[in-house]
């Protein structure tokens, strides 16, 4: 096959990077607003989250009591009622995001781009949200169902890392894909196993740890602060 016949991608991580927030964290709180999670999940992350908030300690550990929270109390849940919540969540956030990846999503789509999407965050959410902006394919926790209820167990391979997902779509492509030219748009020290996979990647509102491998690697960083949007050289 050619290299005018090998697909691009733009690869992008999804919380925090297109949407302004996370669809986790957003979720939960809808899940006990409408009475499917006890008030006791909101209660269970709080300290966690005050920690962030206060900058006395990471997002990512944040983030991960999140999920915990959310596999936790997800146990026994009827999936047509979480399915009702999460589509409600996305009619609702659905413009909650940033303006220069979203501008990207539009204008790579646009340019014939294959648009993927991997994130932490459930992926009866993810795909609805991106199924908004005509992701060509998404990938989320993958959250086992059994007789309409949910189990609580999480599929291994849809939690793996980032690069390993991303490995996953090249092996079970019909069709070459030309890696280096293609983008990949990430917030955080997750993403830069499949940051580092691809010829474009984007370091966008990048934490420290991002910004360090981002500086000592050559890569492409993008601030976005209220309505300015610039680069870091």
């Amino acid at each position: 096959m050619t290299m005018q016949n090998k697909i691009k991608l733009a690869v992008f991580d999804i919380d925090g990077t297109l949407f302004r927030s996370a669809l986790i964290i957003q979720l939960i709180d809808h899940l006990v607003l409408n009475g499917i999670f006890p008030k006791e999940a909101k209660d269970e992350m709080e300290e966690d989250y005050l920690l962030w908030l206060n900058r006395q300690d990471s997002y990512d550990r944040y983030i991960k009591k999140v999920i915990e929270v959310h596999n936790k109390y997800i146990i026994n849940c009827a999936e047509k009622d979480v399915i009702a919540v999460a589509e409600k969540v996305v009619d609702w956030q659905r413009d909650r995001v940033y303006t220069f990846t979203r501008d990207r999503v539009k204008e790579w789509k646009d340019e014939g781009y294959f648009l993927i999407a991997i994130s932490g965050s459930p992926d009866y959410i993810v795909s609805k949200f991106t199924n908004c902006f005509g992701f060509n394919i998404s990938y989320g926790s993958i959250c086992e169902v059994v007789n309409g209820f949910f189990t609580g167990k999480i599929n291994a391979d849809s939690a793996a890392r980032k690069d390993e997902i991303l490995r996953y779509f090249l092996r079970n492509s019909s069709v070459e894909v030309d890696l280096g030219e293609s983008y990949g748009v990430g917030d955080t020290e997750g993403d830069i196993s499949f940051l580092s996979m691809v010829g474009k990647p984007i370091a966008f509102n990048p934490n420290r740890s991002l910004v360090k491998h981002a500086e000592n690697n050559g890569w492409q960083i993008i601030i976005e602060r209220k309505d300015v949007i610039y680069q870091l050289s």
